[in-house]
C-alpha cells in the first residue's frame, strides 16, 4: 500500500516523466562521457580560447554572401594579432578562389605578417587523393591561395583540422594529426589542439617542437625502417583521444566555467561574433575599441557557424558547428598530450584490476550497498586514473570495466535461471518465496 500510494504521488505532481528521463540519461553513453570528463580532469592547464564566429548576424551584415570576405578574415586576423592573443588558428577553406581584392588583401597579410606577431596556423583543406585511397589518412592536401605567402613565414604554419566520426556519425576522438606519404618523403600536418599546446600551453613550446614531432610522425608512417625515437614534447602523443565536450552550442547551455590563468579566473571560452567587431561599412574596428580581455593571452579561433559553412557535426552534448569542436578539443589539449601515455596491455591490465575491484564489491554487499560503492569507486578511478593518464584514457578503462561488471551480473543472474529452471520450470524467473517464520515454543 506505502508504494502504491507514492506511485499515486507522483502521477499527481507529474513527476513521473521527469524521473523516467533522468533513469533514462543515466544509462546514456555521452552522458557517462561527459561527466567523466569533468571528473578526470580535462580542465588541467586548460587554454582559454575565444571563438570569433562569422555566425548568420555576421553574414546578415555583409549582405548575405556565399562565403565570408577574406577581407574580413585579414582584418580579424590583423586584430587578434594585435590584441597579443597567445595564438591565432583561420578555420576557413582558402583552397578556392574568392574576389581578386580578398584574396590580395589575405595573402598580402599573410606574406608581411610579423615575426614577433602571435603564431599563426592556416587550415588546410584535404581531399580525395588523386591515386585512390581510404580512411582519413589517405586524403590529400589541396592547393591553397596562400601557398605562395606561407613559405618562408616563420611564425605561420599550415594545420589540418580532422575529427574522428563514429559509425553513428558522431564525433568524439580527435585525429591529432595528418600525414602524407609520397616518394619523395613525407609530410604530417599538426591538429589546431596540437598547435595551440604548443604556443599557448604552459609552459609554451616553440613551433620548432611541432616540426620536429612532424618529422619524426611521418618518419614513423611513411619510413619505419628509418624512423627515429620520438620527440619528447608531447608526452603523451595519442592520434584519436577522446574529446572532453565542456563548451556547448548557444550562452543559455551551460554556466561560465573559468580556469586559472596566469595567477588569476580567467573563462575557459568566450564567443563574440564578428559582427560585434565590425563597423557599418563592413571593416574592422581599430583595435582600440575592443576590450583586451576578450583577445589577449587567450587562443582565438576565427571559424563560422552560419549555415552556408556546410561545417556542422552529431557530438556528445548536441549538434554542434566545426569551430567550436576544434574549441573542445584547443581547450582540453594539455590534460590529454601531459597524461602518462598507456599502452593497450597497461590499460587492459588496470581495467581487469579494476573490474576484479567490483565484481568484489557486487558479490559481497547487497545491491543498493553494492550500487552506492560501486558508484563511489568509478568516481573515485576517473579522478585518480584521470590525473595520471589521459582523462580520455581515464574515462575508456573505466567505462570498460562498468561494462565488463554489468555483463558478468547479468550472465551470472541467467545462469542462476537457468540451474533453478529444471526444477521449477518457469517458475524460476519468479522471486523464491520468503521462508515463513516457524512458531517459537514458550518454556512450561
Amino acid at each position: 500500500m506505502l508504494i502504491a500510494g507514492v506511485v499515486a504521488l507522483v502521477w499527481a505532481f507529474g513527476l513521473a516523466e521527469r524521473i523516467a528521463g533522468f533513469s533514462a540519461g543515466l544509462g546514456e553513453k555521452d552522458r557517462l562521457v561527459r561527466w567523466s570528463a569533468v571528473l578526470s580532469g580535462a580542465t588541467r592547464d586548460a587554454i582559454p580560447v575565444t571563438l570569433v564566429d562569422i555566425d548568420p548576424a555576421t553574414m546578415a551584415a555583409l549582405g548575405h554572401p556565399q562565403v565570408a570576405p577574406r577581407e574580413l578574415l585579414s582584418g580579424l586576423i590583423s586584430l587578434a594579432a594585435t590584441k597579443q592573443a597567445s595564438g591565432i588558428f583561420l578555420d576557413m577553406d582558402t583552397s578556392r578562389p574568392g574576389t581578386p581584392s580578398g584574396d590580395a588583401a589575405l595573402a598580402g597579410l599573410v606574406t608581411a605578417y610579423p615575426r614577433e606577431a602571435p603564431p599563426l596556423a592556416l587550415a588546410r583543406r584535404l581531399g580525395v587523393p588523386t591515386l585512390g585511397g581510404s580512411g582519413a589518412d589517405a586524403l590529400e592536401e589541396q592547393p591553397s591561395i596562400l601557398d605562395a605567402a606561407v613559405g618562408g613565414r616563420p611564425n605561420v604554419i599550415w594545420a589540418a583540422s580532422v575529427s574522428r566520426i563514429d559509425e553513428d556519425r558522431v564525433v568524439r576522438r580527435w585525429q591529432l594529426s595528418h600525414t602524407t606519404c609520397a616518394p619523395g618523403g613525407g609530410r604530417t600536418l599538426p591538429s589546431p589542439q596540437l598547435f595551440a599546446a604548443a604556443v599557448a600551453g604552459v609552459p609554451p613550446h616553440p613551433l620548432s617542437a611541432v616540426e620536429a614531432f612532424g618529422t619524426a610522425r611521418a618518419a614513423a608512417v611513411c619510413a619505419p625502417a628509418t624512423a627515429t625515437p620520438p620527440p619528447a614534447w608531447p608526452r603523451n602523443p595519442d592520434q584519436s583521444a577522446a574529446i572532453a565536450f565542456l563548451i556547448p552550442d548557444g550562452p543559455d547551455l551551460a554556466a561560465p566555467q573559468f580556469i586559472e590563468r596566469g595567477g588569476r579566473q580567467v573563462p575557459l571560452f568566450r564567443r563574440v561574433s564578428a559582427r560585434m567587431l565590425m563597423t557599418a561599412s563592413g571593416t574592422v574596428v581599430a583595435p582600440r575599441a575592443v576590450a583586451d580581455d576578450l583577445l589577449r593571452d587567450r587562443f582565438v579561433i576565427i571559424g563560422a557557424s552560419h549555415a552556408e559553412s556546410m561545417d556542422g557535426h552529431l557530438t556528445p552534448i548536441g549538434f554542434l558547428p566545426g569551430a567550436l569542436i576544434v574549441a573542445n578539443a584547443v581547450a582540453t589539449a594539455p590534460a590529454v598530450l601531459s597524461g602518462q601515455p598507456l599502452g593497450p596491455l597497461g590499460g587492459t591490465l588496470i581495467a581487469l584490476a579494476l573490474l576484479g575491484t567490483l565484481a568484489l564489491i557486487t558479490a559481497r554487499l547487497r545491491p543498493l550497498a553494492a550500487g552506492v560503492v560501486v558508484a563511489l569507486a568509478v568516481l573515485g578511478a576517473l579522478m585518480v586514473l584521470g590525473r595520471i593518464f589521459a582523462p580520455s584514457t581515464a574515462s575508456d578503462i573505466v567505462l570498460a570495466a562498468f561494462g565488463m561488471v554489468a555483463f558478468l551480473s547479468t550472465a551470472e543472474g541467467l545462469l542462476a535461471i537457468g540451474k533453478d529452471w529444471r526444477a521449477r520450470g518457469w517458475r524460476a524467473l519468479l522471486k523464491p518465496d520468503k521462508p515463513t517464520p516457524q512458531p517459537t515454543e514458550t518454556p512450561t
